[in-house]
């Protein structure tokens, strides 16, 4: 074939090429909304709950400690009139004329503990319960209506046989006074407090629950204007990424069959050889950026199902014996035999190639790559199989080795030019793996580096 009707057949089938376009990427732009929406609104209700939470929480404790202290307070009231404190030594004051009152209702000395007033010792309900050497000896329970002398005795022998010294007994809160043998229990009924505290948990909770409902409708509303912008950014870039990729296929393409007729013409040299494999460096970059893109768009269209994961890593694996000794390395795989995955065998070609097309590149010069397929245990994480590419660098990146996956990230630029990367294929192989329910991470020690994947 002349090189004239070779090139005019390859034009032609050039044209008949041309990209008319994604028709789902309307659909995929919708669904990315959807995703965002629901995130945005879980973060922003998670946030909201927490805030609720720590706000109910932090006021019911403070009302529950509170009323715990004032409780506190009338016990050693109590205690100290049991003591034969004398607490009539202040006269009542008739507010009417601000003289004294007489001796009619002696006033009660309660400056001395927090919280109680001149009325507390008469509203305050008490029982008392005295145990001598593991018996009851007394039981007082004149001040109170709705305890009688059994049931005192029995509640303060059930704490006493458990070691409680101090705390609640149902609605009453108690303490302790140990004289030699003698063990006397106090009870104050807290009925009241605890009434007022469990109404108030529950209006508040009730309050904070509509609140949150409230805030949720507030934020499924706006939600889509918020996210707005983001997912058109999005689609923009996605787009861009997609038409330009599609854009400079054809150039591409040209180029390449102009330097082939440029050697069936004038034969082969340095020149179209260099060429040759900068074409092919860029059209390799365009389809992992339109497979990426998919990917992000969940449209890569994998076709999972049972294979041999063994003979695809060796398939995929074969080629790279020789690549690695062109480029002064050597190639070492352990591969176990028989390792069966639910994949898509393209998918796990690609991964294997991406990773010993970056072993090759990157390893130190007359260095080992090792390549090894095994079946995974459970306790080691996501994934059944675990393929790993070990190989010596010249020197380890600094910081996080994770960010080695992130899109367009080369820790040596200089290096990579020369090299041929283009800081994509590691996101690459993160993507597949994460889009087969799985994991890719990256770990060095010294000056060797490994990348484990899990599928």
């Amino acid at each position: 074939m002349s090189a004239s009707a070779w090139w005019k057949r390859t034009t032609a089938k050039l044209g008949m090429g041309a990209d008319s376009g994604n028709p789902g990427r309307a659909d995929a732009a919708s669904a990315m909304g959807r995703r965002l929406r629901r995130k945005f609104i879980l973060v922003a209700m998670g946030a909201v709950t927490a805030v609720l939470t720590l706000i109910i929480a932090g006021i019911n404790i403070v009302n529950y400690s509170h009323v715990c202290k004032m409780a506190d307070a009338r016990l050693d009231y109590i205690l100290a009139g049991k003591d034969g404190i004398d607490w009539t030594d202040e006269p009542k004051v008739d507010p009417a004329n601000g003289k004294d009152a007489g001796d009619s209702q002696a006033g009660v000395r309660t400056r001395h503990f927090e919280g109680m007033t001149a009325e507390s010792p008469f509203d305050t309900r008490y029982f008392t319960v005295t145990i001598d050497a593991g018996q009851v000896a007394d039981v007082n329970t004149a001040r109170i209506a709705a305890v009688g002398a059994k049931r005192a005795a029995s509640i303060a022998a059930k704490l006493y046989s458990k070691g409680w010294v101090s705390g609640f007994s149902g609605n009453y809160r108690y303490t302790t006074d140990v004289q030699d043998d003698e063990t006397t229990y106090v009870f104050v009924d807290c009925s009241r407090e605890l009434a007022s505290f469990y109404s108030f948990l529950s209006a508040s909770v009730a309050i904070s629950c509509i609140g949150w409902l409230a805030v949720l409708a507030i934020v499924a509303g706006a939600s889509g204007t918020v996210i707005r912008p983001m997912v058109e950014s999005y689609s923009k870039q996605k787009r861009f990424i997609t038409d330009a990729s599609h854009e400079i296929k054809t150039p591409l393409a040209v180029i390449d069959a102009a330097n082939e007729v440029q050697e069936i013409e004038s034969g082969e040299s340095e020149w179209t050889q260099s060429i040759h494999e900068q074409v092919a460096r860029l059209t390799a970059l365009t389809e992992r950026l339109v497979f990426l893109a998919r990917m992000d768009e969940g449209s890569a269209g994998f076709t999972m199902t049972s294979i041999d994961f063994s003979e695809a890593v060796d398939k995929a694996a074969a080629p790279f014996e020789s690549v690695a000794v062109a480029r002064g390395k050597r190639l070492a795989t352990s591969i176990a035999s028989g390792v069966r995955a639910h994949a898509d065998a393209a998918a796990v070609a690609q991964v294997v190639e991406l990773l010993l097309d970056n072993a090759t590149r990157y390893a130190s010069e007359g260095s080992v790559i090792e390549l090894s397929l095994c079946a995974a245990s459970r306790g080691q994480g996501k994934g059944a199989v675990e393929l790993v590419v070990s190989n010596a660098v010249d020197e380890l990146p600094e910081g996080d080795l994770d960010r080695l996956f992130d899109r367009f990230y080369r820790a040596d630029v200089s290096r990579s030019s020369k090299t041929g990367g283009s800081g994509v294929g590691l996101s690459v192989v993160r993507a597949i793996a994460e889009a087969h329910g799985g994991s890719a991470s990256v770990c060095g020690h010294g000056n060797q580096i490994t990348f484990t994947v899990r599928l």
